[in-house]
């Protein structure tokens, strides 16, 4: 705030930020990639031209957002690729994407390698309430096996804080809220719960101490500090909206979930607490899969009657490859209203989505064949670390997706650690 300027650092020592989104089950290149041939390859290995005027049909969504972000092809996840495991490919997209690492097949257990995201929550988040935050739109199952003797818990996480260990991943926005915001005892958490309508908000603690720092403030920073907690009050309202439709006149083993059936309303929330998780810098890193490496979810509400990996083994069948683009057209939209959420909340030094550096994108490339090549691969913010938009880069086939992930944490000044397969850095992001 400007009354406060005395106190606040240098915005050019502003802390930045890293944000992973994942897509599952791969896309339908030709709808989504610029300039890609019929095997998704790029065009010309090494241009770096202009985004085309209008946008594939799958980004049309993002059309508005074209000098926010680029898109990188030539990318390649060769760990997600079988050598000699056999089947798997699934989860193995998901296990490689931010390690880099081959999965083993070990009767359920698992086998890898610290994840991008975790390499540089050690560094940016050990002094913060929470050193990384993982979201999902579904839970992760990591109990068991889920893909051709891969450990489901390679399918579900895509963030790792060591060989053996996933980072858990929360799906339910009322308990991301109360993490954040409401403390870690669970004790507290359960009467939180159970008597909702008796509990006063969380900002009515802090009124009194609000109240004396809006005093002291411009009348420009106190139409800030209003704004940030009238948005609080709304986002505690919209929660209590969604749990308020579950069903009590039926039986309890037919009572719904308080999560949201719909997927458009539940990335929206879980977006919301990402950029209030940001704002309130709570943390600096964070992954958000939209849903499960493998994923069979129905979108009944795009019009998409059978599952999500179904429809993509559509072996050209034109009425599946319009599933699949719905979906893929409906998670553009998701990250349409991050990219707006992330610009339009702002601190000190400006939007939010100017110091964070966002990729979007998925392990496997054309989900009918499982390429792991030239992968649909989407760098978004970060204007503040030096990245460059409104670009279709066409690096080299096979280079590896760990560079650009090396790439990222050099630009957040984290101190070089190995990655998986990476090979050196990502050139060309600021130009």
């Amino acid at each position: 705030m400007e009354s406060l300027n005395w106190a606040s650092p240098n915005p050019d020592n502003q802390p930045a930020r890293l944000l992973y989104v994942y897509m599952p089950n791969g896309v339908h290149i030709p709808a989504w990639m610029p300039h890609a041939t019929e095997k998704g390859q790029p065009a010309q290995a090494g241009r770096h031209g202009a985004l085309p005027k209008v946008l594939p049909p799958s980004l049309r969504p993002l059309q508005d957002w074209r000098e926010s972000f680029s898109i990188l092809t030539g990318l390649t996840a060769d760990k997600a690729r079988a050598n000699g495991d056999g089947p798997g490919d699934h989860a193995r997209a998901a296990a490689a994407f931010l390690t880099g690492v081959q999965p083993k097949k070990a009767d359920g257990a698992v086998l890898l390698g610290k994840s991008a995201d975790q390499i540089a929550a050690e560094h940016l988040g050990k002094d913060l309430p929470f050193r990384s935050l993982q979201l999902g739109c579904e839970p992760a199952g990591n109990a068991g096996e889920c893909d051709s003797g891969y450990a489901c818990a390679y399918s579900g996480n895509i963030s790792w804080q060591n060989q053996t260990t996933p980072t858990s991943k929360e799906i339910d926005p009322r308990k991301v809220f109360d993490r954040l915001f409401r403390g870690n005892s669970p004790a507290a958490n359960q009467d939180y719960l159970k008597n909702l309508e008796r509990r006063k908000s969380i900002l009515d603690t802090v009124h009194k101490d609000a109240k004396n720092l809006s005093n002291g403030l411009s009348t420009e920073d106190r139409n800030k500090l209003d704004e940030y907690l009238s948005g609080i009050r709304e986002l505690e309202r919209r929660l209590q909206l969604e749990e308020s439709k579950i069903e009590t006149s039926v039986a309890d083993n037919l009572r719904p979930s308080r999560l949201p059936k719909d997927f458009k309303t539940h990335v929206k929330l879980l977006i919301d607490m990402l950029a209030l998780a940001f704002q309130t810098d709570m943390t600096r890193v964070a992954t958000l899969m939209f849903g499960n490496e493998g994923s069979n979810r129905r979108y009944l509400e795009i019009g998409v009657p059978g599952g999500h990996h179904s429809a993509t083994h559509h072996k050209g069948e034109k009425g599946l490859i319009r599933q699949v683009c719905a979906i893929n057209t409906l998670h553009s939209k998701a990250f349409t209203y991050l990219l707006k959420k992330l610009h339009q909340t702002t601190i000190e030094e400006g939007s939010i989505l100017s110091k964070t550096a966002v990729v979007f994108g998925s392990g496997i490339a054309d989900g009918n064949r499982h390429d792991h090549h030239a992968l649909p691969i989407l760098l978004a913010g970060g204007e503040g670390l030096g990245l460059r938009h409104g670009k279709m880069r066409e690096y080299r086939m096979e280079t590896p997706l760990g560079n650009l992930h090396q790439e990222l944490l050099r630009r957040l000044n984290v101190p070089h650690s190995p990655l998986g397969d990476a090979t050196g850095f990502l050139p060309s992001l600021d130009r």
